[in-house]
C-alpha cells in the first residue's frame, strides 16, 4: 500500500514538472476584478494625470508588480519621471533567459490616467473613473506579468511592463518612452498598446490591430491553439482611426511593429458611466490569457522579424502628400470706396490638395469647387466657381516625440488664389457676366490650421484684390469677394 501512494506520487510529479504555475481561471477574474475596482473607485477620483490620486494609482501598481516579483527596468525604483517629475510612468522587467534574445524586448503597456472628475454649477461632483477606460487595460498587463513571471525560465526574449501616464493628455507618457528608452530602439521588437478590454461580453470580439507591421502577423494571432476556448479573435492590419489613438503612435514613428489590443468602444467611453461593475471579468480573464500566449510565443520565436510597414496615420513626414478638404464659412463683398461693406451670406466649397514638403517649408497647389454668396435687399447673389489657390507653408511638428497638445502639426500659409465663375444669379436672374461682372478673379489666400495625425483643421480666408464689378456704382466704389471658411481636412 505504502509503495502505491509513492508510485502515484512519483506519477503526478512527472504529469506535471512541465506545467507552469498559474492562477485557476477563477483565481484570475477575481484578480482582475480586484485591481479594476482599486483603480476605478471614487476614492481614486478618476486618476487625472499629473493628480495625487494618480500617484496613488501608480503606487498601487508598483506594489502588484513587487509583490509579483517583477523587477524595475533601471535601479530599484519602478517609476520613470518625465516634464519636471508631474507625470511618472510604471516600468518593469521580467528578463528573457536566451543568451542572445534576452537582450531583445518586448514592450505591453497600458495607460492608467483618466479624465479626473468634474464639478457641475449645482456642485454635484461626478467623477470619470474609466474602469473600461483603461483600468482594464492596466488589470490585463500585471495579470499577464504574474503569468509571465511564472513562465520566466522558458522566455527567451525579455519583457518590458509599462503602465503609461498622461495618455489622454496626448499620449505623453508613451512618447516620452519611445523619445527617451532606457533600452537600445532596435532592439524592442514588438509593442502591445492594451486600450480598453473589459466589454467582451457586449462587443463579442477582441481586436488586434497592427499585424502586418510584423511578418505572419495573421497566423500568430489567429493560431487556434494560442486562443483560450469562449474568446473571438479578429485581427486588423493596421490602426486606421483618424480621430483617436493609443500608445502604440510613439514606438511606430520609431519604426517599431505595434499592436493595439482592445475590445472596442462598447463601454461608456470617457463618461461617469464606466464604472467597475459594468465590466466582464471573465471576458478579461480570457483577454488576458490570450495575450500571455501571444506574448510568450514571441518570445520564443526566434525568426520574428518587422515587415517594414506600419499604419498610414502613423507615418513621419512624407515629400509628397494628397489630401481632400471642406470649407465652411461666409462670404459677403467689401466695397473699396466708403465705411460700410456688404452682409455675409454662407458659403461652401470642396476641394484636392497636393503637397510638397521641403522640411518646416511646404508648397500646395489646391483646386476647389465653390458656392459663394452675398447678401442685398433685394436679392442675393449666388455665384459657382472654380477656384485655385497655391500656397505657401510654414509648418511645425508638436508632440511627434511627447510635446504638449497632442500628435501632429501646426501650421500657416498664405499664397495667391485664381477663380473661375462659371454661373452667378442675383435671385433667380443671371448675373451679366459680359457687360457688368468679372468672371475671373485673382486674390489672397491665408490661413492656419492644426493636423492631429491625418485629419486637418483650420481657418481659410480669401480676399480679393481684383474687382468683381466692371464698373463703379454712384458711390465711386467697386465690390470685391471676401471670404472666410472653417476647414476640414484629410490627408493622406
Amino acid at each position: 500500500m505504502k509503495n502505491l501512494f509513492y508510485l502515484i506520487i512519483l506519477l503526478f510529479v512527472i504529469l506535471t514538472k512541465n506545467i507552469p504555475v498559474a492562477y485557476s481561471q477563477s483565481s484570475l477574474e477575481e484578480r482582475l476584478k480586484q485591481h479594476v475596482y482599486v483603480l476605478a473607485s471614487d476614492s481614486l477620483m478618476g486618476r487625472k494625470a499629473g493628480s495625487e490620486y494618480a500617484k496613488k494609482a501608480a503606487n498601487y501598481i508598483a506594489k502588484q508588480w513587487q509583490e509579483i516579483g517583477i523587477t524595475p527596468l533601471v535601479g530599484d525604483y519602478y517609476f520613470k519621471s518625465f516634464r519636471q517629475d508631474q507625470y511618472r510612468n510604471i516600468v518593469g522587467i521580467i528578463e528573457g533567459n536566451d543568451p542572445i534574445l534576452k537582450h531583445e524586448y518586448i514592450i505591453v503597456g497600458a495607460h492608467y490616467d483618466h479624465l479626473g472628475s468634474r464639478t457641475n454649477q449645482a456642485g454635484k461632483v461626478k467623477i470619470f473613473n474609466g474602469a473600461d477606460d483603461n483600468a482594464s487595460g492596466v488589470a490585463a498587463i500585471i495579470e499577464l506579468g504574474r503569468n509571465l513571471k511564472a513562465k520566466q525560465t522558458d522566455l527567451s526574449r525579455s519583457v518590458i511592463l509599462i503602465a503609461f501616464d498622461a495618455e489622454e493628455l496626448g499620449l505623453y507618457g508613451s512618447n516620452e518612452f519611445a523619445k527617451n528608452p532606457p533600452v537600445p530602439i532596435e532592439k524592442i521588437k514588438l509593442m502591445f498598446s492594451v486600450d480598453m478590454v473589459g466589454w467582451y461580453g457586449t462587443s463579442g470580439v477582441l481586436k488586434y490591430m497592427g499585424t502586418k507591421t510584423f511578418k505572419d502577423g495573421n497566423n500568430l494571432l489567429l493560431n487556434p491553439d494560442l486562443i483560450p476556448e469562449g474568446l473571438n479573435v479578429k485581427t486588423k492590419n493596421f490602426e486606421t482611426s483618424v480621430i483617436s489613438g493609443t500608445d502604440t503612435y510613439g514606438f511606430a514613428r520609431k519604426g517599431i511593429p505595434t499592436l493595439a489590443v482592445t475590445t472596442g468602444l462598447k463601454s461608456p467611453y470617457h463618461k461617469p458611466e464606466d464604472e467597475a461593475h459594468l465590466i466582464d471579468y471573465e471576458g478579461m480573464a480570457l483577454v488576458t490569457e490570450h495575450l500571455t500566449n501571444i506574448i510568450f510565443s514571441v518570445s520564443q520565436d526566434d525568426t520574428f522579424k518587422a515587415s517594414g510597414k506600419i499604419a498610414s496615420k502613423h507615418e513621419a513626414d512624407k515629400r509628397f502628400m494628397f489630401g481632400i478638404s471642406a470649407n465652411f464659412g461666409s462670404n459677403y463683398h467689401k466695397y473699396t470706396e466708403g465705411a460700410l461693406d456688404g452682409k455675409t451670406a454662407f458659403a461652401f466649397g470642396a476641394g484636392l490638395s497636393g503637397q510638397v514638403n521641403i522640411n518646416f517649408l511646404a508648397i500646395r497647389p489646391e483646386v476647389f469647387y465653390e458656392n459663394i454668396k452675398a447678401r442685398y435687399p433685394e436679392n442675393d447673389i449666388n455665384i459657382q466657381s472654380i477656384t485655385v489657390p497655391l500656397n505657401f507653408v510654414l509648418q511645425t511638428s508638436y508632440s511627434n516625440e511627447g510635446d504638449d497638445f497632442g500628435a501632429g502639426k501646426l501650421a500657416v500659409f498664405i499664397g495667391p488664389y485664381y477663380s473661375y465663375k462659371f454661373d452667378g444669379k442675383q435671385g433667380k436672374q443671371q448675373l451679366d457676366f459680359k457687360n457688368i461682372f468679372n468672371r475671373e478673379e485673382m486674390g489672397i489666400n491665408w490661413g492656419f490650421e492644426i493636423q492631429v495625425t491625418k485629419l486637418r483643421l483650420g481657418f481659410t480666408s480669401r480676399n480679393a484684390l481684383t474687382n468683381f464689378t466692371q464698373t463703379k456704382n454712384t458711390d465711386n466704389a467697386h465690390i470685391r469677394n471676401n471670404a472666410s471658411y472653417f476647414t476640414m481636412g484629410y490627408v493622406f
